[in-house]
């Protein structure tokens, strides 16, 4: 086995036969190119998504329309991210514009997609080794469902189960009949799901005992269910520490300049629901709710990206403390 080590990455690879044309294609620059196109073709149904999944509505039908003359939106102006920019950003019919989360979305996707796709393929081709395309889908998968649940719970407060639970018993099945795709056996996707859920979920818990208040969300419990599940127990640990000390560096700041983190207020959302408990405004910037998940799911995403970085600086920190 021989490693490539190339700028933050260090890819361990087995030497393999592929065959040079099929070589040629996954080395090429319009592979790079596909990758950040079909990045950005799930970005637009990620788009999609945030929109309809809380909503309770159904992602298929019917066509995206335009939020002002509800005129559906024709198939040359629904291309990711070219319709936007063409566009500048309006309805071509009645000019209302769009929010510049769709094509945010649609950008994040396809540079995610490149990202895997240099990771997981070309990489390893360059150092001799196989590439592994399907892994680069299933991580894909993973990280779109980490941006899917980033707007949505900064929209609505929420992180919905019809996500995060089949992902969860995905990654779980993967690591039985392919750990090689995830890096991890079974147990151990067992146990790290198991672990996230079950921490987050105790900790709301004691505070619904002892205060009577939600310290945390069900669904951040569910999102560690599936970060679990597909990372093991070194990825849950980053999740959990790593969106910690980001969520605090990016909420502190906004919350003294009187700002939010969210896009809507949780009582406006959830109503006065008595376990969500209300701000103290005597508290200071303490007494604030912030949304938790998108900083796990940053977090997570994080640790899928930069793997080897990671789990080298943790074993590195732990060798430190022991």
């Amino acid at each position: 086995m021989q490693g490539l080590g190339v700028g933050l990455l260090a890819i361990p690879v087995t030497p393999v036969s592929v065959d040079p044309f099929l070589l040629g294609i996954l080395l090429s620059p319009w592979a790079r190119v596909v990758a950040f196109v079909w990045g950005a073709m799930w970005g637009s149904f990620a788009n999609v998504v945030i929109h309809r999944v809380p909503l309770g509505l159904s992602v298929m039908r019917p066509r995206s329309r335009c939020p002002g003359c509800e005129t559906p939106i024709a198939a040359w102006d629904n291309i990711p991210v070219i319709s936007y920019l063409v566009l500048r950003g309006r309805c071509r019919k009645c000019g209302e514009p769009f929010s510049l989360r769709y094509l945010m979305v649609e950008l994040l996707a396809g540079v995610l997609s490149f990202a895997l796709y240099m990771k997981l393929v070309h990489l390893p081709l360059v150092a001799g080794g196989g590439p592994s395309l399907w892994p680069w889908l299933v991580w894909l998968t993973f990280g779109l469902a980490l941006l899917v649940i980033t707007y949505i719970d900064l929209d609505y407060w929420i992180i919905p189960d019809i996500i995060v639970l089949p992902l969860a018993a995905a990654g779980a099945l993967l690591a039985f009949v392919q750990p090689q795709w995830l890096g991890i056996e079974w147990s151990e996707s067992l146990m790290a799901g198991a672990v996230g859920y079950g921490l987050f979920a105790g900790i709301r818990l004691l505070y619904l005992k002892w205060r009577g208040i939600e310290a945390l969300g069900l669904g951040d419990a569910k999102l560690l269910l599936m970060v679990g599940a597909f990372t093991g127990l070194p990825g849950l640990v980053w999740t959990i520490g790593a969106g910690a000390v980001q969520g605090l560096i990016v909420s502190v700041p906004l919350l003294l300049m009187g700002r939010t983190v969210a896009n809507s207020d949780l009582q406006e959302v959830h109503g006065d629901d008595p376990q969500l408990g209300e701000e103290d405004p005597d508290a200071g910037v303490s007494g604030q709710r912030v949304p938790f998940g998108p900083f796990l799911a940053i977090a997570a995403l994080e640790y899928v990206l930069l793997r080897d970085v990671i789990q080298d600086w943790m074993a590195s920190a732990a060798g430190l403390v022991g």
